[in-house]
């Protein structure tokens, strides 16, 4: 009897041993730093309008690395840095225990100034995200009577010009990009974005950069902002080096800030 208890207890032990290695947690947290290069260059070339609000290392999955989006979009890479898809579909491996980064952006390239607001729509302040339940009845009210079939994604605060203060919500529709929706301090709707591509921009608008930036390159994506009164403006995100701007303009070429 003691002998068949002792082997029991050696299984046990055994057993637990082997569960702890399975669930392993040690690795790093990852940063976007951890991602391969060619990873943070599509990132930044393709999303120049978000920020990364985490980075996990998966396990038993086709993708490596699932990048997750203020816009609540996901991106999964290969090890290489090879972009696969949505990283929704690559959920059925497990996370390697690399994970949270918060706000972190990319720095580099396209994009990346005004995801910490303060020049024009953009990424915004993860740190300073509403809980989409806690977002006022004005706003949800607006969202259901003008957006209907879309889902409320993600909210947070931000400092945009020339509007200041806003109430940045995210919604989306299955298959389709997200869009930004702004609302004033008193939750009033003021615009909404899409991202759209350079190339597709007004012409007008491309003769302006082309003028007055001559010494930058754009990045693949522009961002459309329709405003309450139907008027369209246009963010075009630039770089040199490090240096990077975010030129936001009428759709005649009038200049209306920079970040």
């Amino acid at each position: 009897m003691r002998k068949t208890m002792f082997l029991l207890l050696i299984i046990s032990i055994a057993a637990l041993s082997s569960c702890n290695k399975n669930n392993d947690s040690t690795t790093p947290t990852l940063t976007v730093a951890d991602l391969p290069t060619k990873a943070t260059q599509y990132i930044d070339t393709n999303y120049p309008d978000a920020s990364v609000l985490y980075v996990v290392a998966m396990k038993n999955s086709a993708a490596a690395f699932i990048v997750t989006l203020n816009t609540t979009e996901e991106l999964a890479f290969t090890t290489i840095g090879n972009y696969l898809g949505d990283g929704a579909n690559f959920h059925g491996g497990h996370h390697g225990g690399g994970d949270s980064i918060h706000g972190d952006t990319i720095h580099g390239g396209c994009g990346g100034g005004g995801h910490h607001g303060g020049g024009h729509p953009g990424g915004g302040h993860p740190g300073n995200g509403i809980p989409v339940d806690s977002l006022p009845t004005l706003i949800k009210d607006y969202i259901t009577a003008n957006f209907a079939g879309y889902t409320i994604k993600h909210a947070e605060f931000d400092t945009i010009c020339t509007e200041g203060a806003v109430t940045e919500v995210v919604i989306a529709q299955a298959g389709m990009e997200p869009i930004k929706l702004y609302f004033d301090a008193t939750s009033t709707y003021l615009m909404k974005d899409n991202r759209i591509l350079f190339t597709d921009i007004p012409q007008v608008v491309k003769d302006y950069i082309a003028a007055n930036y001559a010494t930058f390159e754009t990045c693949n994506r522009a961002t459309k902002l329709t405003l309450a009164d139907n008027t369209l403006q246009f963010i075009v995100y630039l770089h040199a080096s490090q240096v990077r701007k975010n030129v936001r303009l009428k759709d005649d070429g009038t200049f209306v800030c920079e970040k």
